[in-house]
């Protein structure tokens, strides 16, 4: 009687318990995410002879809620070639452990306290996550002397045709999904 009771009990048990069954990504895909992105702000000031650029990256991503929760991280690129960023040094809060030199992480689940957030909202009736990142590279040009700089500065304010381009994709720890690509005008202005 006892081991019949054990039995049922343990079948009962097992019966109760679900599989976890994770979706794979496919690598073909490019998953829905939509930007809500302004243009990017861009606040000089010069120090000496060098122009001090800090790009405010202030990005928002419309995501699928079933296709956010089944990635392993969501990662995010920047593109700086249209803009005079495009060869510069920059120093960035890259991560918890601190700031780091012409890096900062692309996986997002990397990114330092409180640079990514995530929250639920409602669109035209549909469920979505919207994914924000907001962060800090510290770009500096080096121009050799003060008038230099300020002139870069100068020009720069004048400058409408900058852009940077954004790449936003899913990782599954094994593979990637395509890219959903939105580029943005640069603003340059005084700091």
């Amino acid at each position: 009687m006892k081991r019949m009771i054990l039995a049922l009990l343990i079948l009962s048990v097992v019966s109760c318990s679900k599989s976890r069954v994770t979706s794979k990504l496919d690598p073909n895909k490019r998953y829905y995410m939509k930007y809500e992105t302004p243009d990017q702000i861009v606040k000089m000031r010069v120090s000496n002879d060098t122009l001090r650029l800090n790009f405010y990256e202030n990005i928002s991503v419309l995501v699928d809620p079933a296709d956010y929760g089944n990635s392993w991280a969501m990662h995010l690129e920047q593109n700086f070639s249209n803009s005079y960023l495009k060869d510069l040094d920059f120093d960035a809060l890259a991560s918890a452990a601190g700031y780091a030199h012409n890096w900062i992480p692309i996986n997002l689940n990397d990114a330092a306290p409180g640079q990514k957030t995530s929250t639920n909202v409602t669109v035209d009736g549909k469920q979505y996550v919207k994914v924000t990142i907001a962060r800090v590279f510290e770009f500096y040009s080096k121009l050799g002397t003060n008038q230099a700089a300020v002139n870069q500065q100068n020009s720069l304010l004048q400058t409408t045709t900058h852009t940077v381009t954004f790449k936003a994709y899913y990782s599954d720890g094994s593979g990637y999904s395509l890219s959903n690509d939105g580029t943005f005008k640069i603003m340059y202005q005084l700091n």
